[in-house]
């Protein structure tokens, strides 16, 4: 191992309570000042035993460190771009949509959707799923901490309730959160 590797501290990268595993990776560094602020990106299936989604990658953004342990919190999570176009079928319409949310603890979070429909439809209709969409998670924000809100997108529970309530307007054959971003 080369000599400036040995001389530097290592550090383990702790997740957020939410997660199964505690212990994410360790990070070399000279001083504490410069593991603040690196970011890691895992995939959600090593993170969390409770869930099965083997295309989503959590990216952690590290805030704090104290003696050899470095704590993260949750700064995006992403969807593979191959599993976003396998939701898409010849016949169907592609939905995408990106809603604002601020969480009960004031945090701004960018919540992106994708969804493919079960045949072509009209814009009109698109419009309407689009707006129920806001309404809920709007509503899902203001009851719920950044935290808890991210639980619940990491076990599905936000997204089987966005489903059930667009196929009230039109019928999807799939829809999933695409993407969610922290922003400071």
């Amino acid at each position: 191992m080369a000599k400036a590797v040995l001389q530097k501290n290592w550090y383990e990268v702790q997740a957020p309570s939410i997660f199964d595993e505690d212990v994410v990776v360790e990070t070399p560094a000279e001083k504490e000042s410069q593991v603040v602020g690196r970011t890691v990106k895992e995939d959600l299936n090593d993170l969390m035993d409770s869930t099965d989604k083997y295309y989503a990658d959590v990216t952690l953004n590290i805030t704090d460190v104290e003696g050899n342990k470095a704590f993260t919190e949750i700064s995006e999570m992403s969807v593979s771009a191959e599993y976003v176009s396998r939701m898409i079928r010849e016949g169907s319409d592609r939905f995408d949509h990106v809603v604002d949310v601020t969480t009960a603890d004031d945090r701004q979070l960018r919540i992106k959707i994708v969804g493919a429909t079960l045949r072509r439809t009209s814009s009109k209709k698109l419009t309407a799923v689009r707006n129920k969409i806001k309404e809920i998670l709007n509503e899902k924000g203001e009851e719920q901490a950044y935290e808890e809100l991210m639980e619940n997108i990491f076990t599905d529970n936000i997204q089987e309730e966005l489903r059930d309530e667009a196929d009230q307007i039109y019928p999807f054959r799939q829809m999933e959160i695409r993407k969610t971003e922290l922003r400071e």
